[in-house]
């Protein structure tokens, strides 16, 4: 008796882990091909069926050769500790890992954007943006780090497709003498089998020029992330991946002003772009959390708890990544040092904990210039692929 195809894809195959679904690509070119497309990737997404997460993925950036940059696999090993997977060791897979976008982790290297798939373990690489004008080329010569180029990921849900927005910000100088911020953006729309190319987008009449920052979100098909204007003045900007469109909501000033860009991070937290600003933090244990709700900002305020000071009493500026599917976000210290740990704070309990992290080779704790990045993967396995 012979099953229908439909059936295979449907009932079967679309129940089987990635691992199995990888194996069985090598069947036929058929096989390969329906494995392969978004329709199928599409099903297996939605099957009735429990799948495991893929959990955390840690980078470690040797900055004095970054060729010897890895990306190492943790899982819990107890509830207080993660443990590397050194099976699924990725070497030389980036210098920075940006975001965790629909199972892709995307970042940059050698200023060419780049999606890769954990669980498939396909790469697509995309060219390098095109020139800028000749204000942003030739603002600093002499001072090439003046320019701020960043890339953020986005996702437009709608048409399932993948945009690149690269931003570059400048300093230069007025004729005044005095320093002014200059920036402009360009796409890329990642079109199936048809490629893409890099378009320059103009903002609106009014937008204000300023330096991105690091590390954005994408929610809902709208890209975010945080732009400066100023030596302590600060905005979200956000640009709607299929509408092309840019917006930009200004930070309430505080006082005493944010003294390090460093200190402010944008994570998603219940389906909106918050900040999560640390200022605070290592001196009064408390973190000042910024919501976006259409164009007004809810500010919610976190004081930890007596017992858990001591985890945060070093004058520290951690890296903030989120966010889990539980609710919790990730406070990564910025050296690497032995033992390593990190700490895991839940928003809505305000209960901070620290991570022991497990099997990191030793070698790593004795480079001169090394750090460490990690990238919050926390959904279910993807067998997405890019079709460019």
């Amino acid at each position: 008796m012979e099953i229908p195809m439909d059936v295979v894809t449907e009932e079967i195959l679309t129940r089987l882990p990635v691992t199995s679904v990888m194996r069985f690509k090598c069947v036929s070119k058929l096989w390969s091909s329906l494995m392969s497309s978004r329709y199928f990737n599409n099903r297996f997404m939605t099957a009735p069926i429990s799948r495991p997460h893929r959990g955390i993925y840690m980078c470690l950036q040797d900055f004095s050769d970054y060729r010897n940059s890895v990306t190492l696999s943790l899982a819990p090993d107890t509830t207080s500790s993660f443990a590397v997977d050194h099976n699924q060791t990725v070497t030389q897979k980036g210098w920075y890992m940006h975001q965790n976008l629909g199972g892709f982790m995307c970042y940059v290297l050698l200023a060419r954007p780049r999606f890769y798939n954990p669980a498939t373990r396909k790469l697509v690489t995309l060219p390098s943006p095109i020139k800028f004008s000749n204000l942003i080329r030739e603002s600093s010569p002499d001072k090439a780090s003046n320019k701020v180029p960043k890339c953020y990921f986005g996702h437009d849900p709608v048409n399932d497709q993948y945009t690149v927005l690269f931003s570059i910000g400048v300093y230069v100088n007025s004729p005044l003498g005095f320093l002014t911020v200059r920036s402009e953006h360009q796409v890329f729309v990642i079109k199936p089998n048809k490629g893409g190319s890099w378009k320059k987008v103009a903002p609106p009449p009014g937008f204000r020029p300023h330096i991105p920052a690091e590390g954005g979100v994408c929610i809902d098909g709208v890209i975010y992330y945080l732009g400066w204007y100023g030596a302590d003045f600060c905005m979200l900007v956000s640009f709607h991946v299929r509408s092309q469109d840019f917006k930009t909501i200004f930070l309430p000033r505080r006082e005493p002003p944010v003294t390090h860009v460093e200190k402010l991070s944008l994570i998603e937290y219940g389906g909106k772009a918050t900040i999560i600003d640390q200022t605070s933090l290592t001196d009064k244990g408390r973190l000042d959390l910024l919501a976006v709700e259409g164009s007004k900002w809810l500010r919610k305020t976190r004081h930890l708890k007596p017992s858990q000071l001591h985890l945060v009493d070093k004058n520290t500026i951690f890296h903030v990544k989120g966010t889990t599917q539980d609710g919790k976000v990730f406070f990564i210290p910025p050296d690497l040092l032995s033992p390593f740990h990190i700490l895991s704070y839940d928003i809505q309990s305000n209960d901070m904990r620290k991570i022991d992290i497990k099997g990191v080779p030793d070698h790593w704790f004795s480079k001169d210039k090394s750090t460490v990045e990690l990238v919050l993967a926390d959904q279910i396995e993807s067998l997405a692929y890019l079709e460019t």
